[in-house]
C-alpha cells in the first residue's frame, strides 16, 4: 500500500477522448475525391516521397474531415452567402470542402471536395460546379434528410459570388 498523498503508479494509457463533435457523412462525389487523394498519398508513401503534394493535400483534407469540421461545423466563418447560404465551406489552399450540417441530428454531410482553382465565372470554379450539382437535384435527398432548404435559380438569375 502506498502512503497517503503519494501518486499511484500505473501504466501509461492514452487519455480517453469524449467526442462532442458531429458525425460525418460524405456524398458519393466527395467520397470518390477523398479516396482518390488517399490512394495517391499512399502511392507516394510507398515510393518514399514523403514531401509529395498528394500527401500534403490528403493530410489537409483528413485534418479538416476528422478534426476541424466535426468540432464546429456551423461556425459562421465557414458559412457561404447568397444562393449557397445554407452550405458551409472550408478553404485550405486551393482546396474547397463544402458541407451541410444538422444540429438536431448532430451530423455533417460533406457534399463536395474540390481541388480546382477558384476563378470566378470560370467553368471550373468550385462554387459554380457545386451550384450546378444543386440545381440538377443531385443533393435533394440529402437536403431533405438534413432539413436544409436550398433555393434554385435559373442560370440568368445567378451570380457567382457565394461568399
Amino acid at each position: 500500500m502506498q502512503p497517503k498523498g503519494s501518486p499511484k503508479k500505473r501504466k501509461a494509457e492514452a487519455p480517453e477522448r469524449v467526442s462532442l463533435g458531429y458525425g460525418i457523412d460524405m456524398t458519393a462525389t466527395a467520397e470518390a475525391v477523398y479516396l482518390d487523394l488517399f490512394r495517391k498519398a499512399k502511392e507516394a508513401e510507398k515510393g518514399g516521397d514523403y514531401a509529395n503534394t498528394h500527401i500534403t493535400t490528403f493530410n489537409m483534407i483528413q485534418d479538416a474531415v476528422k478534426r476541424i469540421i466535426p468540432n464546429d461545423p456551423m461556425n459562421k466563418k465557414y458559412a457561404l452567402r447568397g444562393e449557397l447560404s445554407n452550405i458551409f465551406r472550408l478553404r485550405k489552399g486551393r482546396l474547397r470542402i463544402c458541407w451541410i450540417a444538422s444540429s438536431r441530428m448532430r451530423r455533417v454531410c460533406i457534399m463536395f471536395i474540390s481541388e480546382t482553382l477558384r476563378k470566378e465565372g470560370d467553368v471550373n470554379d468550385p462554387y459554380l460546379i457545386l451550384q450546378t450539382m444543386i440545381d440538377s437535384g443531385t443533393f435533394d435527398s440529402i437536403f431533405q434528410q438534413f432539413g436544409v432548404r436550398m433555393n434554385r435559380l435559373s442560370p440568368q438569375g445567378r451570380t457567382n459570388k457565394p461568399h
